[in-house]
């Protein structure tokens, strides 16, 4: 596992953050039909009938998210989470993108839980990893993006800089068919989140789906 803290800073402002990790590995593969079969005919019409008619701070998981948003200065609406970005293509019954084998899981574990998150090819992080808020100036490019300004917002940090946060993610440490190690984190805002249980079904997903093994997982 690599090492990963939170910056303790971060909890003086918003006390309720935690990350679910996971590190295994795999050989990333293109999207499977099977896998969008059971996520459109049996997951996905139920997480759109789970969230229909709710506000977004009313939804679990998303309602943790832009709670700390708010409290790091950002706003929510302008600047959304990964997970209500998801969420919002469940609800207009918007077909989901189709990125890999990864990511598709990912993806899956983020719109049944509204948990943002995010998987790194661990080969290109360097170093220790840390979940802080970033400074004036920082930033990245994210996937399918430009430059993204990630003032205030909390990013995961390693010895080469920011590269990825419940927003959006670098493309320096996206997962493409040619990772092998991977590191998949769950960025967690609420308590009564029963984060445990979470990591259960997720390491099961990324087992089924994405062929994981040597899989190890924390919360850090």
């Amino acid at each position: 596992m690599i090492n990963i803290t939170i910056d303790s800073k971060l909890k003086e402002t918003y006390s309720s953050i935690r990350l679910g990790c996971l590190t295994f590995d795999c050989d990333v593969k293109p999207s499977d039909d099977f896998f969008w079969k059971y996520m459109n005919e049996e997951v996905l019409p139920k997480v759109r009938e789970d969230i229909e008619g709710k506000e977004w701070n009313e939804i679990p998981g998303v309602r943790g998210s832009r709670l700390a948003y708010k409290a790091f200065g950002r706003n929510p609406g302008r600047y959304r989470v990964s997970s209500e970005s998801l969420l919002r293509r469940v609800r207009r019954e918007d077909e989901l993108y189709h990125i890999n084998s990864v990511v598709d899981v990912n993806n899956l574990v983020s719109v049944t839980s509204g948990l943002s998150v995010g998987s790194y090819d661990i080969s290109k992080i360097e170093g220790d990893v840390i979940l802080r808020k970033a400074e004036q100036g920082e930033g990245y490019e994210g996937i399918g993006k430009e430059f993204l300004d990630m003032e205030n917002m909390l990013v995961l940090a390693d010895a080469k800089g920011v590269f990825g946060s419940s927003m959006s993610d670098s493309t320096r440490a996206m997962v493409t068919e040619d990772a092998h190690k991977i590191l998949v984190v769950i960025y967690c805002f609420e308590d009564d989140v029963d984060l445990n249980s979470l990591l259960d079904t997720s390491r099961k997903a990324f087992e089924t789906y994405a062929g994981a093994v040597n899989i190890e997982s924390e919360i850090v």
